[in-house]
């Protein structure tokens, strides 16, 4: 029961900064800005049941499709470690988070539906998230077992997280404000390189084994 539960944390705490729906929430609100609350609302809530589709859908099929393009275990953690990282630093070293996606915001802007593109993807369930998932798959190979399980638990509870703060976009930045949430998100890359260093070392080493 323990490492179900450790399994469900984990997979929350590491797709959290990589989705981070506090620093999302500015864009979001950029987005949807003219519409309704009840209008808000209902992107907010369509965009987080996609997020949940793409991040679970990855996790289910992930070892069919690594086994169909002959992709190891290793690989898959050097290359989902890097583009961790990248988003990590990329958010580390940009003066503003929206200014990452200008194109995305500009096409928001111009269309009645934002939820799957571009909040979903690539927003919140963009590479990154979607490089944590498979290399979850990898280490559940069968569909069928309480480690798939907790994962796509942790998978719903961070789309519920996503649901609930954009949702109240509005009242979370005016709580945090523009500075804190700024503040927030540079916290949130810096766990993030982390994160994607951790999956580099565990590729390398599945490599080549450090003897003991």
């Amino acid at each position: 029961m323990a490492d179900f539960i450790q399994l469900i944390v984990t997979t929350y705490a590491a797709l959290f900064p990589i989705c981070n729906p506090l620093g999302n929430a500015a864009i979001f609100l950029s987005m949807t800005d003219g519409e309704k609350r009840s209008q808000r609302a209902a992107q907010a809530l369509k965009g987080s049941l996609y997020v949940f589709g793409i991040l679970a859908g990855f996790l289910l099929a992930g070892t069919f499709i690594l086994s169909f393009f002959g992709i190891s275990l290793e690989g898959v953690r050097i290359a989902g470690g890097f583009v961790v990282a990248s988003v990590g630093v990329r958010l580390l070293s940009s003066s503003r988070h929206q200014s990452q996606q200008p194109n995305e915001e500009a096409e928001a802007k111009e269309k009645p539906d934002i939820s799957f593109t571009p909040l979903a993807l690539p927003l919140l369930a963009g590479p990154g998230s979607i490089a944590v998932v498979m290399t979850q798959s990898t280490q559940n190979p069968h569909v069928l077992s309480w480690p798939t399980l907790a994962s796509l638990i942790g998978i719903a509870l961070i789309s519920a997280t996503c649901w609930i703060v954009l949702r109240e976009a509005d009242k979370v930045l005016g709580v945090l404000g523009v500075n804190g949430a700024t503040a927030l998100t540079k916290i949130m890359a810096f766990l993030l390189l982390c994160i994607g260093v951790q999956l580099m070392i565990a590729g390398i080493q599945g490599v080549y084994p450090v003897v003991h």
